[in-house]
């Protein structure tokens, strides 16, 4: 799994960001066989150092479960289930952090009945 960074040399408090992370095959080389995992493209979570803070973050953003059983009591992550067939081997995670600091993202993303786990760290300045 590979975060790509965008060019983003450095992260500041209060903006958004829109987070990628991709599995390959090899460099550059997108990887196949992805699958929704809990109905969704992949489970991100940004934890800050001493676990003072944490977020778990989904790709279409993070509604309470709750607030979406409102508009779709049906299945509450309908909105998240839209695609498909043939998805995406990069997924993006809207973002933006609270406070400065060291900060650890765990992401989860399901490939071929397996889920891979990759670990990345940042450092958020003012």
């Amino acid at each position: 799994m590979v975060w790509d960074r965008g060019g983003e040399a450095s992260w500041h408090v209060r903006r958004p960001y829109l987070f990628r992370f991709r599995v390959e095959d090899g460099p550059g080389n997108p990887g196949g066989d992805m699958e929704l995992s809990m109905g969704m493209l992949g489970h991100a979570a940004f934890v800050r150092s001493r676990r003072s803070m944490f977020a778990h973050v989904h790709p279409s953003g993070s509604a309470p479960i709750a607030a979406l059983a409102v508009t779709q009591p049906e299945n509450a992550h309908a909105g998240h289930m839209a695609m498909a067939g043939g998805l995406p081997a990069e997924v993006p995670f809207p973002y933006g952090f609270h406070k400065p600091g060291g900060y650890r993202i765990y992401v989860q993303l399901k490939r071929g009945g397996a889920v891979l786990t990759g670990v990345f760290d940042a450092r958020v300045e003012n």
